[in-house]
Formats: structure tokens, sequence, C-alpha cells
């Protein structure tokens, strides 16, 4: 090991290196699907989804009725609840602290299996004022005292603790601190019409899910919550994980995370097929040795042992230098994959997992050692003359090292695409907005617009900003003209629009016109998808219906692309916004409270890197003119929010494939240079009948070379069926240019010249004479 420091150490920093990524990527994927799994009839309750978000293309906020109409209607489903989950501020003695508050029903005490510890279920009584308290939490802010009977402000409204109850045992996505009942219904108020809650199922064990999931998407409610159709189940223990809410705002989503772990094991067995090839290739150096060791009474498995113990050592220092990378990064870990574990328990787990890949890696090598035990070792040196298994082994290497660069590559240029591609349907650079409380948004407008850092302000009423899109409104229309009859009714997103909103954002026209002042609010503009729905070539001047009311369509505008790229685009109109609209006010659960809401907005776009210069000045309006702003938006943080998993996969993979490529280069160096103290002699003899420098090193080049091509011809064509398979998740997406494998080929071919080059060139120009006499 010594001797040949250089290989040992490569070895140790890519097997450690690969430890890391794939011990902590693999607790990372265990720690996710161990959520709720816990309960007693885990595997029976499911999440329901209706598609009525944006972003996501569906959401788990449903309505406050759904439970209880779900139940009544299919025989399948054994319990249902509603559930109203928030982090809300607590005020205990007057100090504010941060809690888990829960609105549930009896159902939800039911199913989650919630026991009172202290006092009594009379926190379930709708205008109560009582309130549950967990068992944990109790701990946390009453020590040893009983809380029973004491009182918290929450919502601006006092409630009595009545009772302490038993907290999630384990990883819960519906953990909670306070547990108090829904709200009494407002008289007058559909329970159809409040949102925001979740619904959750449980199953008859033997209901065919299947079946039930299907029954359930066509299912459609007849009453006035009949916008509610094509509901889908997810199920509960995998929520964590597929949850396509929390998959936009995880700094890391969960398919990369699996990438992550796999990266890791690819490194792993990079730096072994790395290991294994040096370790072959150095037998026949090592030939007299053992020979010698045999005259001197060693017998098979002495050799065997001393052979054993030297990889055992290489492993336990990649271990050793694993725990140290480990212990330098756990902290970001933690936070990045917001897990709460010590660092003991992930070294335990850690070992687990590396335990694992040790065993396969010490059978693997044990395995060649046997070959090499009952065949000749003499036999076994000179068939490998052929070097088929170390030809093969950097080929593996080879394949492993341009796969992570081609995907890496590929990633960084899809992500670059996304900031900077035309087929977004809209420009959000340098694009901001500002949601006020109350109708003031003219003269808000005309106080930003005297900021110099400020381009343009557009007020944009009650129409949201196109980042971020909160919600949509989806109607049913039927169709006109020479629509496809087959299709029938179908739904379409509607939205509003102003002429001035249009230009700020850059909406692309690709026929027809654009709307104006001068139209009324039935004329209107369509995207790309519904011209595709309906069959339409020249869809200008076609017809709907919706709401009894006839549409005519005066443009066709591109796709616009506001929320996360992986997700379809809808069909979707936009009209004029109207009076009528633009007064209409909503009630809203804002911190957990229901609220009279009026969205007003105001959008302007600012100068290059004057952001934070506009925040201040914005702010300072704000405080010397006691406006009412409820939130300020950067369209680029937003889109750029989208794509945070993408960029810390890329990081993670840059860093990864850097190590690939640092083992594939000095496996290559120290196999050349065992390869040359191989053929020192066959090299002098060449030298003697007239080869010159150039020629030994055309020799070796055409040999590594052709390696070159043959890893490079495996790992491109695989790289992009994987690449293609990753980028059919985005709807609008980058290509794959000739240029790219070029670039990846003549870089590598460069670091194997400059590389290899040097040692091949250091035994070319030795002396042939004594080369010859000292072999």
């Amino acid at each position: 090991m010594r001797k040949y420091k250089n290989q040992t150490l490569i070895s140790i920093v890519g097997l450690a290196v690969g430890f890391t990524c794939f011990a902590l990527a693999t607790l990372w994927i265990r720690y996710e699907m161990t959520f709720d799994v816990f309960h007693k009839n885990a595997q029976q309750m499911y999440v329901v989804f209706i598609p009525n978000d944006t972003q996501t293309g569906n959401s788990k906020r449903t309505n406050r009725a759904l439970a209880g109409y779900l139940k009544e209607t299919f025989p399948e489903i054994a319990n249902a609840t509603t559930l109203g989950s928030w982090t809300q501020s607590v005020n205990i003695e007057g100090v504010e602290i941060s809690s888990h508050v829960s609105h549930v029903d009896t159902s939800f005490i039911r199913m989650f299996d919630v026991k009172v510890l202290e006092g009594s279920l009379d926190f379930l009584i709708s205008g109560e004022r009582k309130i549950a308290v967990s068992s944990r939490k109790a701990r946390q802010l009453y020590g040893n005292e009983n809380p029973v009977g004491k009182t918290v402000a929450l919502n601006d409204h006092e409630y009595t603790i009545s009772a302490v109850v038993s907290e999630m045992s384990k990883k819960s996505n519906y953990s909670y601190d306070f547990i108090f009942p829904h709200r009494i219904a407002v008289s007058g108020v559909n329970p159809w019409h409040w949102i925001g809650f979740h619904t959750i199922i449980e199953l008859h064990s033997e209901t065919n899910v299947a079946a039930f999931e299907k029954k359930l998407y066509e299912h459609r409610p007849e009453n006035e919550g009949s916008f509610i159709k094509n509901m889908t189940i997810i199920p509960l223990t995998k929520l964590r994980y597929v949850d396509p809410e929390r998959e936009l705002t995880r700094e890391v989503k969960f398919q990369h995370i699996i990438i992550l772990a796999v990266s890791g094991l690819l490194v792993v067995l990079c730096s072994l097929f790395n290991y294994f090839t040096l370790f072959v290739s150095r037998f026949r150096i090592r030939q007299k040795e053992l020979a010698l060791r045999m005259v001197c009474g060693a017998s098979t498995g002495s050799l065997f042992m001393m052979l054993s113990v030297e990889f055992v050592i290489t492993l336990m220092f990649a271990v050793v230098a694993g725990c140290m990378f480990t212990r330098l990064f756990y902290e970001p870990f933690l936070t990045l994959a917001e897990i709460e574990m010590n660092l003991s328990a992930i070294y335990f787990k850690s070992f687990v997992y590396i335990g694992g890949v040790i065993i396969l890696s010490l059978i693997l090598f044990w395995l060649i050692l046997v070959i090499f035990r009952y065949r000749s070792l003499n036999i076994s040196i000179r068939r490998s003359n052929k070097k088929m298994f170390r030809k093969a082994s950097v080929v593996v290497q080879l394949v492993i090292s341009i796969g992570f660069a081609f995907c890496s590559t590929i990633i960084l240029k899809q992500i670059h695409f996304l900031h900077h591609a035309d087929e977004l349907g809209f420009s959000f650079k340098n694009r901001a907005s500002i949601n006020l409380y109350g109708v003031n948004n003219e003269l808000f407008a005309s106080w930003l617009k005297q900021i110099p850092e400020i381009i343009e302000v557009v007020d944009a009423k009650s129409i949201e900003p196109l980042l971020p899109q909160n919600h949509r409104s989806s109607w049913e229309v039927e169709l006109r003209d020479d629509a496809r009859p087959s299709l029938g009714k179908i739904r379409l997103d509607a939205g509003y629009i102003l002429p001035e909103y249009a230009d700020f954002y850059d909406f692309q026209l690709i026929s027809g016109e654009w709307l104006t002042h001068a139209d009324d609010e039935y004329t209107v503009l369509i995207n790309e998808t519904v011209a595709k729905t309906f069959g339409w070539n020249d869809p200008i001047g076609k017809q709907f219906e919706a709401h009894e009311k006839t549409y005519t369509i005066k443009g066709v505008i591109k796709n616009i692309y506001n929320f996360a790229p992986t997700i379809s685009v809808n069909p979707a109109f936009y009209m004029k916004l109207s009076p009528i609209v633009d007064t209409t006010e909503i009630m809203m659960q804002i911190d957990g409270r229901w609220q009279i809401y009026k969205g007003r907005y105001v959008l302007f776009q600012y100068s290059e890197q004057t952001w934070q210069s506009c925040i201040e000045k914005i702010e300072q309006i704000k405080n010397e003119n006691n406006f009412a702003i409820f939130e300020i938006y950067n369209a680029e943080e937003i889109f750029a929010g989208y794509l945070k998993s993408e960029k810390n996969l890329i990081k993670l993979l840059s860093f990864v494939s850097a190590i690939c490529i640092l083992i594939c280069v000095f496996g290559f160096v120290s196999l050349v240079s065992l390869t040359c103290e191989e053929r020192r002699k066959s090299i002098a003899i060449r030298k003697v009948n007239g080869a010159t420098v150039g020629d030994i090193l055309g020799m070796f080049a055409k040999e590594y070379f052709m390696l070159l091509f043959i890893g490079a011809a495996i790992a491109f064509p695989a790289g992009y069926l994987i690449m293609q398979r990753w980028l059919e998740n985005y709807m609008i997406r980058t290509n794959i240019p000739a240029w790219l494998y070029l670039s990846i080929v003549c870089a590598l071919a460069l670091v194997i010249v400059i590389c290899v080059g040097w040692q091949v060139y250091k035994s070319s120009v030795e002396n042939p004479a004594e080369v010859v006499k000292s072999e």
C-alpha cells in the first residue's frame, strides 16, 4: 500500500466519497418512506386530491364538506375525516409560541388513534372554546404541572385546555401540538365553499383500490360542489415523498434523492473497479514476491489472507474518511433533508448501509482470489497479458465517468434553457408584483413611478400576477361551430387580462389580434392547447358557451408556463377584466383565520441589479404613507424556486462527476505506470529496433483511445436514454446537440493525453541498454 501510495489514496478517496453519498442518500430515502407507517390501518388510509391548483396540477386542499359526502356515497370507505392543519402563533401567558394547530373532527381522533391522557373530549364540541394539547407540548410548556384548565390565546380568542392527548408516536405528515374542533358552519355559507382542508379516507381492507380509484375519478357530486371532479388519492404512507405540492417547496425532490443514491453507488463501483484493475495488474509485478513467500513456507491460505487484509485495510481507511466527510457535512445535510437526527444516529444507520456495500465488495474480491487460487499462478499471470480484465475495467470506469459528465451537462443545460427560453410564453426577468389590501392601487402606483430604479408600473387591479399564481378558476364550456362533436363539454381554465397586463409580461401572439379596451368582456384570447384540444386549425372567430354566455375568440397566444416546468399547461382562455369582477370580495383563510379579503395588485419592472434598492424604497413609501402591503413578490426568485431541486442536484452531481473523472484519470495514470513497468523490456527492444518516442507514444495512444471510444460508445446511448426519460418530465425541454458529445470526448481525450502521455514518455526515453541489462 505504501509502494503504490497514489493508487491507494485515490481508491480510498473515491470509496469514501461514494460511501458518504450512498449512505446519506439511502438514509434520506428511508426517512422519507417511514412517515405515517405506524398507524393501525395505515395501509388502507389515503389522502384525496382534486385538480384545482395551477402550480401542481392537483391539490390536497379540498372542501370542508367532502369527507362526509364521500363517506355517505362510497361503501368502500370505512372512515373519512376533514383536517385543517396550520403552523400558527399561540399566545401562552403573553408569549407567542409557534405551534402546529389542527382543526379536527371525531373521525380524526378515531382514525389516528389519538388517546386522551388527561381531561375529557370536551375540546371536540364546537363553540365551547376548548382545546387539547399534546403530551409532548404540555411537557415543553408546563413541565410536570397539569395544564388542564389553563388558557391559551389563538386567533384573538381565548381557549381553555380541556385535555392532554397523545402525540404521534413517530414521524407523521399530520403531527400536532394543539387540537380543537372545526368552526361551526356560518349561517348562509355553503360548506362546499369552505376550502383549504385535507380529506383523509380509510378504505375497507377488502377494497379493490384500483377499481375504487377509477370510480372516484369518474364521480362528480351532484350538488353545489359539482365543480369537483377527477378526484384521485395518494396513500398516506407515501404522501411525504409523492405530494406534488411539497415537491415544489422542498429543496431536493424525492426522485433527485434517488439519483444521488445511485450516483454514490456508481462512484463506489468506479473506485472498486479501479482498485481491482490495479490489484490484478500488480500480480505480475509481485510474481517474485509471492513465489518467494511460498518458498519460505507461506501457504495458499496465508497469501489469500494477506491480500484480503490489504483490501480490508483500504476499505477501513475509506470508512474512516467517509465518517470525516459525514461529520463535516452532516449539518447542511440535515437542513437540506429536513431531518431531525443526531450525528450518532446518522453514523449508526450509515454503517448499516455501508456495511452492506463492504460485504458485497469483499465477496467480489474473494471471488477474484478464488479464481487465482484454483488456477496456476503462472498461468493466470500469462493469461493476464491479454489484459482483458484490465481493459474491461477501464471501459467500465470510462462509461461511468462519461455518463456522469454527460448527464450533469444535460441537467445544467436544461436549467439554463428554462431561465432563458422563449417557449415560456411570457417574460419574468426583472419583474415583480405587490399585493395590497384595499383599493389604493392608483395612488400607490403613482408613488412607485417616482422610484428611479423602476422602469414600468402597471395597475393590475384584481388580476393576480403570473408569478406566483395561487389558484385558478376552471369553467365548463360547450363548443360551437366546427369543433369536434365527440368532445362534448370540456373544462377550460378561465383568466382575466388587461392590454397593459399582456404588454407587461410580453405575451406572445400566434394568430389573430390582441384584446383592446374597446372589446367587450365576451371577446377572448385562447392558448395553443385550446386550439389543439378543439381541433381548430383557424380558431379566430370561433365561439364557445360558458355560464350561459357566448364567447368569441379574437386571438391565440402561446402557452404560458408560469408554474413548475414539470406541470402541463391546461387549455385556457383569457377575457377582459370587468368592473363587476374587479370589485368581488372573497373569504380566505389567512394564518388559520377566515377573513374578507380583496386582492389588489400592482406590477412593476425594475432595472438590472437594482432589486434590493427597490425593496428598500418601497418599504420607505409604505411606512411614510401607511400603505397596507400584503406581500411583495419577485418573479425571478419565484421561478428560480421551481428549479431549486434541480440546482441542488446539479451541485451534487457536479461534485460526484468530478470525483468519478478524477478516479478514472488517476486510474489511467496508475495503470499506464504499471503497464510501462511491465513492458520496460518490450519498449527497450522496440527502441533498439529503431522505434522512436513518437512510435511508442502512438502505440499506447492507440490502445487507450480505443478504450475511450468504446466507453463513449456505451455511455452516450445509455446516457441519452436516461436523460430523454428525465427530460420528458418537463413540458418544454432543451435539445441534446452533437457538439456536446464531441466536447466531452475531446475533454477526456485531452486529459488522457496529458496524464498518460507523460508516464509513457518517461518510460520511452530510458536507455534501452540499461533496461535490458536490469531485466
